[in-house]
């Protein structure tokens, strides 16, 4: 039985949590059932994270990693979390929802920060006579489920944070792209792709003669020999630094072109917890999820 005491506890915590964005105005009941439960593992996942954004300005108060939170999200109003939400308070701070803008970059928008990273490889692969140049299959994705074969209803697209690179630049006709398969301990396939370069006298790539790599065809599903001349390791140069990952295959990839995925890259630093937390950071709202017919349980799963 929750005393009165107890409630007025509960009306309290509430109420904060309302003020710092994280429940919605009137559900401040004293009853802290599962929606408080949710509001307050959400709030201590986020002061977890070194984004902070003033409640009155809608402005950044980014806080160094030394400064952030370092209890456990669980869900439970614990002594450290009631000072944690104090501090916010005390900070005139809110729930980060629009932390970061998106950007466009010729034809493409992203997150403003991925799409500076975006800007500056795009700028190395051409010195290096390569190319990961448009127009893209794919960046900023609208919200919404999937009913494309191989899209993903929480895809990194959706909130600016992955580029699909152009396809017909593995076409036969003008080819930059060679895709060769490459699978990993877990025999899971992930593809590498040898991108040629503009000069082919030896001042930029590396040498490869005719077969030193099985290329793969999707249509039809089958492999041939690379071609003599100057390439370089595309995907090697795009994962370099740790900033773009490519994805695996989907399985069935050899029966469904669309489950290849050879053309998916995505930022990989500082993925967050869930999909909201994902779309948070972008202006995406828990409303807006509701209204685009997301549940709860699929706002909580991971990213991706």
């Amino acid at each position: 039985m929750t005393t009165a005491a107890e409630k007025t506890a509960a009306k309290a915590l509430q109420a904060s949590l309302i003020t710092l964005g994280y429940m919605p105005k009137g559900s401040d009941d004293g009853n802290f059932g599962k929606g408080s439960t949710r509001a307050l593992l959400r709030f201590q996942r986020h002061a977890g994270r070194v984004y902070r954004m003033f409640a009155a300005t809608k402005t950044s108060a980014d806080v160094v990693p030394a400064l952030i939170f370092r209890g456990t999200a669980t869900g439970k109003p614990d002594e450290a979390t009631l000072a944690e939400i104090k501090r916010w308070i005390d900070n005139k701070w809110a729930l980060p929802l629009g932390r970061f803008a998106m950007k466009k970059v010729g034809d493409f928008t992203l997150r403003e920060d991925v799409a500076d990273a975006w800007v500056a490889l795009s700028a190395r692969i051409k010195a290096l006579g390569g190319t990961v140049d448009g127009p893209y299959g794919d960046s900023k994705r609208g919200l919404g489920k999937a009913t494309k074969v191989g899209a993903s209803s929480f895809s990194f697209h959706i909130v600016g944070r992955a580029i699909d690179l152009n396809q017909a630049l593995a076409n036969p006709s003008g080819r930059r792209y060679w895709i060769a398969r490459d699978t990993d301990s877990a025999a899971r396939d992930f593809w590498r792709l040898y991108c040629k370069t503009v000069n082919q006298d030896g001042t930029q790539g590396q040498a490869f003669e005719k077969g030193d790599v099985k290329c793969q065809s999707f249509q039809p599903n089958t492999t041939f020999d690379i071609p003599k001349g100057y390439y370089f390791d595309l995907t090697a140069e795009i994962e370099k630094g740790g900033l773009f990952e490519r994805i695996p295959a989907h399985g069935g990839w050899d029966t469904n072109y669309n489950k290849t995925e050879w053309w998916h890259f995505q930022y990989a630093p500082d993925k967050q917890a869930t999909f909201q937390d994902e779309c948070e950071l972008v202006g995406i709202s828990e409303a807006d999820l509701k209204k685009a017919g997301y549940t709860e349980a699929e706002m909580d799963r991971k990213p991706g």
